[in-house]
């Protein structure tokens, strides 16, 4: 009776471990570190950024070419002149400040709503990778702490960090 008792455990036993759910981690850092699609994001990002900030510049130096030319010329103006002239350059600088921080402003919500977009896809793509795969659970370890530790067996980092990348490649060639 003992013996059939060990036996019947002995086969629970092994039949619970066949039942486990598979699981793996990835580590988030990396993938949004190394993945195409954050990259071409970030690319996207420095040009509008390099964009912005080369008009700006430019206007810039046009407000202060004319403040200098203001400054050379000041001595021999009216005072009445010069006073008008000055609050016409102050205004002119409130204009040109207010509209930087309107068009970053604007960019950086145009930045933002993208990188949401290349997060979305991201947990998208697990939720598919997660069901082709078989995977019950895929857990995402970060420096925040969700997971501390994981068998480096079960990190599919670099696996999926290449499928993500391969799916990046088959969207950007349709377009």
């Amino acid at each position: 009776m003992k013996k059939l008792l060990l036996v019947l455990a002995g086969i629970a036993l092994m039949s619970a471990c066949q039942n486990a759910p598979k699981t793996a981690f990835v580590q988030t850092d990396k993938i949004f570190k190394e993945y195409k699609g954050v990259k071409a994001q970030e690319a996207v990002f420095k040009e509008k950024q390099a964009a912005f900030t080369k008009k700006y510049d430019s206007i810039v130096k046009d407000w202060q070419n004319v403040v200098k030319d203001f400054q050379q010329k000041v001595a021999k103006m009216s005072p009445k002149k010069a006073k008008q002239m000055d609050q016409m350059l102050y205004q002119r600088q409130q204009q040109i400040q207010q509209m930087q921080q309107q068009e970053s402003a604007a960019l950086s919500a145009e930045m933002q709503k993208k990188t949401d977009s290349v997060i979305k896809n991201v947990y998208d793509f697990f939720d598919e990778y997660g069901k082709k795969n078989g995977y019950e659970y895929i857990y995402g370890k970060n420096n925040s702490g969700s997971m501390m530790y994981g068998n480096t067996k079960n990190d599919i980092t670099d696996e999926v960090l290449k499928a993500l990348d391969a799916a990046f490649d088959k969207v950007k060639e349709k377009k």
